[in-house]
């Protein structure tokens, strides 16, 4: 089995121990990960006695749970904590949250239900209003069915294989307690305006204060300090001391919010992403000036811990290799990471296209295997496309939207996010005039790639090619949307000793790091680099960070303990794609 240095260092009394969310802060923080009581079975009844233990928050499936078994879609995990509320740390309500949990849940305390939860990949907050003193237990009841067309499942199958990986289930992020006022502040909604050089801010409060401040900080000292109104809403003026966020320099703007007797700490960054006309394209753009976004498709996931990172370290040393191999851009393939990963891209200056999760019924053969060689397409406003999808089902449909909109709420604040991904090769796509104009709606400030890869239904900002068989120096755009190579590469360099057992898949085959990384040298001088300069292309993304799996196609290996190549050259090979600021329009 293949483990990672990080998950070689974890320790069951200090797991992911970490404040969960950097961008929403208080004080008050009590961890529940750890060792929980856990069983699997067929009833649906919390058991009686549990006789297993696993360590949250790593899914049933992975090493690092302790279980590292398989779930079928008619068994039950049952999970099972005591804890104790440490004197003084309720202020008035006590919050729990459970991070995420796949797929469909139910919370238990002292024997009440509390909560219901359907889709794997969101948070669930409820309060704890039946507390006692001294011991109380929390109880989470679970079932996954991986195959299910009604939930997302992001790279998911029941039998993993090629680009498809082994189940998620049960409880696989963070488990943790807050204690908040009787009236507490929300939430609360950042939205940047460059070129107004402000701050809106808009706060949900449960009661009705007098009035809610605002301070904003810099390097520790207060700069600014507003009231809101009492809607909720108001707006920084920063023209004094603005500073805007880019990869070179990633500055963060520090918030404090006080309402009654709740105080929040948060953050934001001054940033803007559009598009302006470079030598006659349409090119994407930071703070109104042209950058080509070049990256790394970065699915999220260790052979030890499934979609769980084994430390908070794990995510920061990805992203930093990323940095050193000269990066500016990840776009985070099928999942949504712990809230601490878009952290750790805002302070350290990583850009990040952010998919939508997908899911439907398992896809056409043809759709996946083919497609990538023969260019055809479909209309997804026809039932019988829509069907051929994967959303024939109209309960799939209307849990996509749902989960987006959820999805957005949840990350809408994190600077480093500059563009969502709607629909990937047509995986469960459907409607995508539609779903893009909702998605717009959802979140006006970003622009949107409505279709990665192919199903092109020609909205969107993006003109979307996934390219991995064909020549990349010969693409060209369709002279309105942004040229956009949002997959390609896939070169599979297989390390001996920190291979997944049966590791096969891959687009083209070396053998050995010389030959890989004269592969990698011409790919990009001589591929990438020419439909930059030819035909205006903006983005390019790699196939991938890491080895997955079956796929040995990763610039490190799986276990994060080799790179493929010397980070030097591929930095020299990226520090190759930049637009000359002075030819832009």
């Amino acid at each position: 089995m293949l483990r990672t240095k990080e998950g070689e260092k974890i320790s069951q009394d200090d797991v992911l121990g970490e404040y969960p969310r950097p961008q929403f802060r208080r004080d008050s923080y009590l961890n529940l990960n750890g060792l929980w009581d856990f069983k699997v079975d067929l009833e649906d009844e919390a058991p009686d006695e549990y006789g297993g233990k696993i360590l949250v928050p790593f899914a049933v499936e992975s090493e690092l749970s302790g279980v590292n078994r398989r779930i079928g879609n008619d068994e039950y995990m049952h999970y099972r904590r005591e804890f104790e509320i440490p004197e003084g740390f309720n202020k008035g309500r006590i919050l729990l949250h459970i991070d995420a949990v796949d797929q469909v849940s139910d919370v238990i305390i002292n024997g009440m239900p509390i909560a219901h939860n359907e889709g794997g990949y969101n948070p669930i907050v409820v309060e704890l209003s039946k507390l006692k003193p001294g011991k109380n237990v929390l109880q989470v009841e679970v079932r996954d069915d991986t195959d299910s067309e009604v939930y997302p499942r992001g790279k998911q199958v029941s039998q993993p294989g090629g680009v498809w990986y082994t189940p998620t289930s049960g409880i696989w992020q963070s488990v943790w307690l807050e204690s908040v006022p009787k009236n507490y502040i929300e939430s609360i909604k950042l939205t940047p305006s460059f070129k107004q050089k402000k701050l809106f801010v808009h706060a949900s409060y449960t009661g009705s204060p007098s009035a809610i401040a605002m301070t904003c900080l810099s390097g520790g000292k207060p700069i600014k300090k507003i009231f809101l109104d009492t809607e909720g809403n108001g707006s920084l003026d920063l023209s004094d001391c603005f500073h805007p966020w880019s990869p070179e320099d990633p500055f963060l703007y520090d918030l404090k919010f006080e309402a009654g007797e709740d105080v929040v700490y948060s953050y934001f960054a001054m940033r803007e992403f559009s598009f302006i006309e470079h030598k006659g394209h349409r090119v994407f753009a930071l703070n109104g000036k042209p950058l080509f976004l070049t990256g790394v498709l970065d699915q999220g996931y260790y052979p030890d811990g499934g979609l769980t990172n084994p430390t908070d370290q794990a995510l920061i040393d990805d992203i930093k290799m990323c940095k050193d191999m000269g990066f500016n851009m990840i776009r985070k393939h099928i999942k949504v990471e712990p809230l601490r990963w878009y952290y750790h891209c805002d302070r350290m200056g990583m850009i990040v296209i952010q998919d939508i999760m997908n899911g439907g019924r398992k896809y056409l053969k043809r759709y996946v295997n083919l497609r990538p060689f023969i260019p055809f397409n479909k209309d997804d406003e026809l039932e019988v496309n829509i069907n051929k999808l994967g959303r024939g089902n109209p309960r799939s449909r209307a849990q996509f939207i749902k989960d987006m909109g959820r999805q957005v709420e949840l990350l809408y604040n994190c600077p480093c996010i500059a563009i969502w991904t709607l629909f990937n090769e047509g995986w469960g796509q459907f409607k995508t005039v539609t779903n893009w104009k909702l998605l717009k709606t959802m979140d006006p400030t970003r622009p949107i790639d409505a279709n990665s890869g192919w199903f092109d239904r020609g909205v969107g900002d993006f003109d979307s090619h996934h390219i991995y068989f064909h020549n990349i120096a010969k693409m060209k755009g369709d002279g309105k949307r942004t040229l956009s190579l949002t997959e390609f590469g896939g070169f599979t360099y297989k390390v001996a000793g920190h291979e997944w057992p049966k590791a096969s898949f891959g687009y083209r085959f070396y053998k050995n790091e010389k030959a890989f990384t004269k592969a990698m040298v011409k790919l990009y001088e001589k591929k990438v680099k020419a439909a930059m300069d030819k035909s205006g292309l903006s983005i390019a993304v790699y196939t991938q960070l890491s080895d997955v799996e079956g796929e040995a196609n990763g610039l490190i290996t799986y276990d994060r303990r080799v790179l493929k190549i010397d980070p030097k050259i591929m930095k020299g090979l990226n520090d190759q794609l930049k637009f000359g600021e002075d030819d832009a329009a």
